[in-house]
């Protein structure tokens, strides 16, 4: 017989057989998924440190780091030229409007004619003061003459006092023409002095840039009347120095100072701006809990005033743990990676910051060194044996500057 036949089996014997080869494949297959398991390759990578910094996003636009105010010297009169537009550099004493002159002018020729009926008169005074003073000096030397031939009887008392008196009113009337000289003079004083205001209307009448710069605005319109109230008639940007200004929220504000670095972008521009925070408000506006903040550009050249632009400014910077944003599973609030200890899955709940450019900061949870598996994913899990094999990159996040927002934190938590 070349073998046995299952026709020859009895029934017993046959389920008897079929039931130990049953067992044997039960036991088998267990086996053999659990040596497969063992054996499972899982890519990980090495936790290490690196440097993180944070940026907080700001909006806002360019503005002039100091405007000058340009306002009419001269008031009441109409504005004749416009000499300078919206744009234009200009030079500080540059003119930049013309106003009316033509009163000013009258007012000079009117003047040029005081000044010599002033000049008329003080020379009218001064001669009276001449003809004076000689009638004082004849009245003393009468006197002095009588007085010394008195005692010897040749002059009597009677003309004595009538010399005394004649030189006592000589003296009044030089006195009167000193005075009249001095006024005289006053009234050439006054009139030069008014002179001269003229003149320095007709000058103030060219309007000029107090400050160079670059002019912002323009109100000043052929034949409007100058006023000192109303709005300045140039507005200039000092030394066309153009920075970022922006309005932030209270929790940025409050994590902003002055001298981080920042970066600003403008659109039609390539490439971002640097720049650095020169001016943190000192407080809060009430009604908006905002703050502003002026960053002084590192560039301005061709930058224009009210063009829109947004950025990031370097809040602080420290060292954390940084893993791919795919080790990391958050799910209810929590999240958790697989670390791999000896060749088993360590299930781990850490403590997460920043998340940005595929990267999560890790607060606590992981150590550096350690191995983390690169994809935290469903079939995983604790006390399962696997074989590690690191990444190709190897160190990740090892001196990788991580750059995130506040909000993306925030949000991450």
């Amino acid at each position: 017989m070349g073998g046995l036949s299952l026709s020859v089996l009895s029934p017993a014997r046959i389920v008897a057989v079929l039931f130990l080869a049953s067992a044997a494949l039960l036991w088998l297959v267990p086996l053999s998924a659990s040596h497969a398991k063992e054996q499972m390759p899982v890519t990980v990578v090495v936790a290490r440190q690196g440097a993180v910094t944070e940026k907080i996003p700001v909006v806002g636009s360019l503005a002039a780091r100091e405007e000058v105010d340009v306002h009419p010297l001269v008031q009441g009169q109409a504005i004749e030229k416009i000499l300078a537009e919206v744009g234009q550099s200009v030079q500080k004493g540059q003119p930049l409007a013309i106003i009316d002159t033509t009163e000013a002018v009258m007012l000079l020729d009117k003047n040029a004619i005081s000044i010599l009926r002033a000049r008329a008169a003080m020379q009218v005074e001064m001669s009276r003061l001449d003809v004076a003073s000689v009638a004082e000096t004849q009245a003393r030397r009468v006197l002095e003459r009588s007085r010394a031939l008195q005692p010897r009887g040749a002059v009597s008392q009677q003309v004595l006092d009538e010399h005394e008196n004649a030189h006592a009113r000589a003296l009044a009337e030089l006195g009167l023409a000193r005075q009249s000289v001095a006024l005289a003079e006053a009234d050439m004083e006054l009139v030069a002095r008014e002179r001269r205001e003229i003149e320095l209307t007709i000058e103030r009448s060219t309007v000029r840039a107090p400050e160079a710069g670059l002019v912002l605005r323009r109100t000043a319109r052929i034949g409007a009347m100058t006023s000192g109230s109303a709005a300045p008639l140039f507005v200039i940007a000092r030394d066309a120095v153009v920075e970022f200004v922006a309005q932030v929220t209270e929790t940025s504000f409050l994590r902003l100072g002055e001298g981080m670095r920042a970066e600003i972008n403008l659109f039609g521009y390539e490439g971002s701006l640097g720049g650095t925070v020169r001016l943190n408000a000192a407080g809060l506006d009430a009604a908006t809990r905002s703050g502003e903040v002026r960053v002084e550009l590192d560039e301005t050249s061709g930058l224009k005033p009210g063009a829109f632009a947004r950025g990031t400014i370097n809040a602080s910077a420290r060292r954390n743990i940084l893993l791919p944003g795919s080790a990391v599973k958050t799910a209810g609030g929590r999240s958790n990676i697989l670390v791999v200890r000896d060749g088993v899955i360590d299930l781990r709940q850490v403590t997460t910051g920043a998340r940005q450019d595929g990267l999560v900061e890790i607060v606590d949870g992981v150590s550096d060194g350690e191995m983390v598996v690169l994809k935290s994913g469903g079939f995983l899990k604790a006390e399962d044996r696997v074989r590690p094999l690191v990444a190709a990159s190897g160190r990740p996040a090892e001196d990788h500057l991580a750059a995130f927002t506040l909000e993306e934190r925030e949000v991450a938590r």
